[in-house]
């Protein structure tokens, strides 16, 4: 007996020791401990995207490293691991641990193909000027307008403001020369719509100088012929943290970029090209609750979002930190164990140094006289990205310092007093406090009613017309009667339980209502006959007397009386009367 007290102790204690470690280990330790206990050496049975999400997030682990390294490479067929975004997220991922890949790059370099869009030239000058485009002669008058000789390659679009480049001279380099200081650039479309994109390759000259310009237009395709938009994402992506350009890849990934919002592509663009315009949707788009939902996978939207913020310093990012902290499980990972999604979130928000292994080359954190950049920011800042420097994410090493934007460059604005942002602020130059979505009222009609403010109403919710949000739509809960347990159901439960009752019960019932039609009486009663025999159930024989009342005599029945007037009583007078009328008649006679 004192063994089993002993060994029940040393459970309890065992047990209560586990508890408080689980409730001191962080969010990041949870998930990784977690998705360690699914990887671990079963790397090799994994899907290729759930190798390079492992591999991305746990790289500090060198054995977990090799063994998903090794797994990843048994899935390459000469410098292809399949579709072009399966080889996109294996570069990314053998990039990440010091791997050479320049191999790999090169096939995708070599796959790239000419995206089909709507290309137009535009030259201006402040006054009237003649210009020669290539063996063409143009004259731009002092209203812009383009009139003169075109050729082959261009003609007049736009009501002669630009001019259009014909498919067929697209990969021609354009050499622009006037006699008046001019400026010149290349403007693109898709197909069919108004919606016109200027791109960042803006030249001037003075008179009798020259500009050149070439189209530059590529995507990624599927295989199955065209461009493929998430392959095309995925690509320029890779291509970049490998330090090579992608502008050739913008026009196309921006053209199309409305048409494929279930990709996400802002968080994509951001990093590209560092531009405020992304910065401000990805922030705007930020769901109350913390997290991002632009597709099907809010775990993996909100994974996208947060790569592209890393190290911005914004409070949308604590807001989806918290988030991830509610939505985790109980083993520590996200989305019910799933392996991809719980792998790109530590990778985005909680990236690790990888270990340094056999088959990659060393590298070292990006040097304090360096600095871990997007792409976009480092090509915007005229510098650099340096090979063999370690950065979290898909930041890359710059020999150049940022470009430190205010707030208006960034596409936000500071708040006035009494507002508040409705998604968080971040840092700028110019203040410490800029909005990127929308300022609003500290608190809207619909909160201050107890209802929330959303996009999109959760699944239990339902919009609410009758209170105003400063961003959104008003979200209340579900009646009860359209949401959870329907009270039509409980109704009808309730009624049938009250039916069985009233059987397993009827014969008390039964009394208990001759008691409220006889209001309770006590007594026996006379004037009623009883409904029941004296020899019934003993409550019964209490209710109703043993002996039951005597009969009154009843009148015999007479003959039925003639139908007439109703019989009078006889009186003296009528008596006299009659007797004189028999005399008068005998006297006629």
């Amino acid at each position: 007996m004192k063994k089993a007290g002993v060994l029940a102790l040393i459970i309890i204690l065992s047990l209560i020791i586990v508890t408080a470690q689980n409730a001191t280990e962080s969010i990041d330790e949870k998930a990784v401990s977690c998705l360690k206990n699914k990887v671990k050496d079963r790397c090799s049975s994994l899907t290729l995207e759930q190798q390079v999400f492992s591999l991305l997030s746990l790289s500090d682990d060198s054995s977990i490293q090799s063994e998903c390294r090794s797994a990843l490479l048994d899935n390459q067929s000469g410098d292809s691991f399949g579709s072009i975004k399966d080889t996109s997220l294996a570069l990314i991922a053998l990039n990440h641990i010091g791997t050479n890949t320049l191999d790999i790059e090169e096939y995708l370099l070599d796959n790239k193909q000419t995206a089909s869009l709507e290309w137009f030239l535009e030259i201006e000058s402040n006054s009237k000027t003649k210009c020669t485009v290539d063996s063409s002669s143009i004259t731009i008058g002092e209203d812009k307008k383009i009139s003169g000789t075109t050729g082959s390659c261009l003609s007049l679009a736009y009501s002669n403001y630009w001019l259009r480049i014909s498919d067929n001279c697209l990969n021609n380099n354009f050499t622009i020369s006037c006699d008046q200081d001019f400026i010149s650039t290349l403007i693109y479309k898709k197909s069919g719509s108004n919606t016109w994109h200027v791109t960042s390759d803006v030249q001037s000259a003075s008179s009798n100088g020259e500009t050149e310009h070439q189209v530059k237009s590529f995507c990624f395709g599927s295989g199955t012929g065209g461009c493929d938009y998430e392959s095309s994402l995925w690509g320029a992506l890779a291509l970049s943290r490998t330090g090579n350009s992608i502008s050739e890849f913008l026009p196309y990934l921006i053209t199309f970029s409305d048409d494929n919002k279930n990709l996400f592509p802002e968080t994509f663009l951001y990093i590209l090209t560092s531009s405020g315009e992304y910065l401000n949707k990805i922030a705007s788009s930020q769901k109350s609750g913390g997290e991002w939902k632009q597709g099907n996978n809010e775990y993996y939207d909100t994974a996208l979002a947060l790569l592209s913020l890393f190290g911005y310093g914004s409070e949308s990012i604590s807001d989806a930190i918290s988030w991830l902290e509610t939505k985790q499980g109980n083993d520590g990972c996200w989305n019910n164990g799933n392996i991809r999604d719980t792998g790109i979130l530590l990778w985005a928000a909680y990236p690790a140094t990888p270990a340094s292994v056999g088959g990659g080359s060393s590298q070292s954190n990006c040097q304090p006289d360096n600095y871990c950049t997007s792409l976009g920011e480092c090509d915007e800042a005229l510098g650099t990205t340096l090979d063999n420097f370690y950065c979290p994410g898909l930041k890359v090493c710059c020999d150049t310092q940022p470009i430190q934007k205010t707030c208006s460059e960034l596409g936000g604005t500071e708040c006035s007093g009494g507002q508040v942002c409705s998604s968080g602020t971040t840092s700028a130059s110019d203040s410490n406090k800029c909005c990127l979505a929308s300022c609003q009222s500290e608190t809207s009609e619909c909160e201050s009613y107890g209802y929330s403010c959303r996009t999109s109403c959760l699944e239990n919710e339902e919009s609410d017309s009758l209170y105003d949000c400063n961003s959104g739509i008003c979200c209340k809960s579900k009646a009860e009667d359209e949401g959870g347990f329907p009270w039509l159901i409980i109704l009808l439960i309730i009624l049938i339980i009250l039916v069985i009752l009233a059987i397993i019960f009827r014969k008390k019932l039964k009394i208990f209502l001759f008691k409220i039609k006889s209001k309770f009486k006590k007594g026996p009663v006379t004037k009623t006959r009883p409904r029941f025999p004296p020899t019934g159930p003993p409550q019964l024989r209490r209710m109703f007397p043993t002996r039951l009342p005597r009969r009154q005599p009843q009148r015999p029945i007479g003959r039925p009386r003639r139908p007439g007037r109703p019989r009078k009583a006889s009186t003296k007078s009528d008596r006299e009367l009659a007797e004189t009328m028999r005399k008068l008649k005998e006297m006629s006679k």
